[in-house]
């Protein structure tokens, strides 16, 4: 485990796609993982998932050569240590707005004398060899922009040392302009927004990211810029493909 095979692929200007996992399901972690994404991010923020279920799922992960990958509920240390502990190599952090919440986050994610980190026993220690010395290099730290003071600190957030990725939450950063799901991706403010926040990481050099929820989708942003690209989630892949077969026999 010598630094992170999506950061190198990133920072090499390539495309990586993975998904969401919102069914707090290890075995469809498992399912997705082997279909060849780089990397699943688990969704603790919104799911049913608890930190038993979040470890067998990065289990199922490991397991099948992805990168295993949460979205925290809280930018407490705590929390962020614990999703460690359990074997993340990446964490998105929600509501990300300012550069001294980045910094924060970025030293509570790696150990002394880098950052803040509590050294413990949980798994991630069995993952390798020496995995204190070798995580500080490899874990992902990826602020999620969701609202416009974030867009407004881009730039001072990205230049945060330890920040990796700007990846944005559009909904939410709908949301929080005013505007109704019918608006989103199409109302020019927010389309503006969405720009801001991609030129931003580029003039730090690092990439943004963004959800897709098709591959088409997927194809514009990665046109447009975009370099972190996740592709839908287990429910919503789920939920369109049972309801498509279910119609097509239907009619």
């Amino acid at each position: 485990m010598q630094g992170s095979p999506i950061r190198e692929k990133l920072y090499r200007g390539e495309v990586s796609i993975g998904s969401w996992l919102n069914l707090a399901s290890p075995g469809a972690a498992e399912v997705l993982a082997s279909v060849g994404f780089d990397w699943l991010v688990v969704d603790a923020e919104h799911s049913q998932w608890d930190l038993d279920l979040i470890a067998h799922a990065f289990r199922a992960i490991e397991a099948q050569g992805a990168v295993p990958m949460a979205r925290t509920w809280s930018d407490d240390p705590t929390a962020l240590g614990r999703l460690l502990d359990a074997g993340a190599r990446g964490i998105v952090i929600p509501h990300v707005s300012t550069p001294e919440q980045a910094e924060a986050i970025a030293r509570s994610m790696r150990y002394p004398p880098r950052g803040d980190r509590s050294a413990g026993s949980g798994r991630a220690v069995l993952t390798a060899d020496d995995y204190r010395s070798v995580i500080d290099d490899e874990v992902l730290v990826i602020p999620q922009i969701e609202n416009m003071e974030g867009v407004r600190n881009i730039d001072g957030i990205m230049a945060v040392e330890g920040v990796d990725v700007a990846f944005l939450g559009p909904n939410d950063l709908g949301l929080s302009m005013g505007l109704s799901p019918a608006e989103f991706g199409k109302d020019s403010r927010h389309l503006d927004a969405i720009a801001a926040v991609l030129e931003g990481a580029k003039r730090a050099g690092k990439p943004a990211g963004l959800p897709a929820a098709n591959p088409d989708d997927a194809k514009r942003l990665i046109e447009q810029g975009f370099l972190m690209i996740d592709l839908s989630n287990d429910l919503r892949m789920l939920q369109g493909t049972a309801t498509a077969w279910l119609e097509e026999l239907k009619s």
